[in-house]
């Protein structure tokens, strides 16, 4: 057995081993505080869900574990995040290669103003993942069959993806975000904008990719992390408050403040 099956191997047997670790992380913007002392294990091949009000955190701390708060000037973060055991904010760590392995899907669909087929091969050119148009080609077409959209625009690949619907742009940013073979896919509230069918194929969508991927979805709904998510973490005022199996911090929450929310008391 060679070493990249020897890999597989480990990948499948430790398909629910931690496949990001965060310890005591905290996050400011200037002189206020938006996260405090954050620690969890996000588990392989699995969808996490991150719930809570407005404002909590939760999406604070999603930009957290791709680097994309190091656009922002004014925030510092401190703990640690780990990608497989490796520190991502390493000095030696350079953002653009880890976000090719750690995907983002935002919360209105973002496609480029380019065609379908450009939208997709955006990512693999510019990381030089691809040798030749054949080989592109064919990442282009088994992206967009990950994101469930191959059928529907296999015979109009060099259209604009903005013409697409609402529902086939998320899905079109979603196969852009595969293509470039990510481990881990974030996405912020994906279908917020979305209308109720386009919703339900992305929630199918998501409960798809989880064979391949880690996935952690950012929700409003709480009806739609317990569609789609194994696990869930309840943040609130910047606090992760509990964090477990799905059903159980829906139906057995152990702290009341999570209790209070999932029963609309606060929210």
């Amino acid at each position: 057995m060679n070493m990249n099956d020897m890999r597989s191997v480990e990948r499948i047997v430790n398909s629910h081993a931690a496949k990001i670790a965060a310890q005591n992380v905290q996050v400011h913007y200037g002189a206020s505080q938006a996260i405090r002392d954050v620690s969890i294990d996000i588990l392989d091949r699995t969808v996490t869900a991150f719930i809570g009000p407005s404002g909590c955190g939760k999406s604070t701390f999603l930009r957290c574990l791709n680097r994309m708060n190091d656009t922002i000037p004014t925030c510092r973060i401190e703990g640690l995040i780990r990608l497989d055991g490796e520190d991502i904010y390493d000095r030696r760590v350079d953002p653009v290669t880890l976000r090719a392995k750690v995907g983002m899907v935002f919360q209105k669909p973002n496609p480029f103003p380019k065609s379908i087929y450009d939208n997709v091969a955006y990512g693999p050119r510019i990381h030089g993942l691809v040798q030749g148009k054949a080989e592109l080609d064919e990442v282009v077409e088994q992206s967009l069959r990950k994101a469930a959209l191959w059928n529907e625009v296999k015979d109009r690949l060099s259209a604009p993806g903005t013409g697409l619907s609402g529902g086939q742009q998320q899905r079109l940013c979603i196969a852009r975000a595969v293509a470039t073979g990510p481990e881990v896919l974030l996405m912020d509230e994906p279908c917020s904008a979305l209308d109720p069918i386009a919703t339900a194929q992305v929630e199918e969508l998501i409960d798809e990719l989880r064979a391949n991927f880690s996935v952690v979805i950012v929700t409003h709904s709480m009806q739609q992390a317990a569609r789609v998510s194994q696990k869930t973490a309840f943040f609130h005022l910047g606090n992760l408050v509990e964090y477990g199996d799905t059903a159980q911090i829906f139906t057995t929450p152990q702290d009341s403040r999570t209790e209070s929310y999932i029963t609309g008391r606060i929210g």
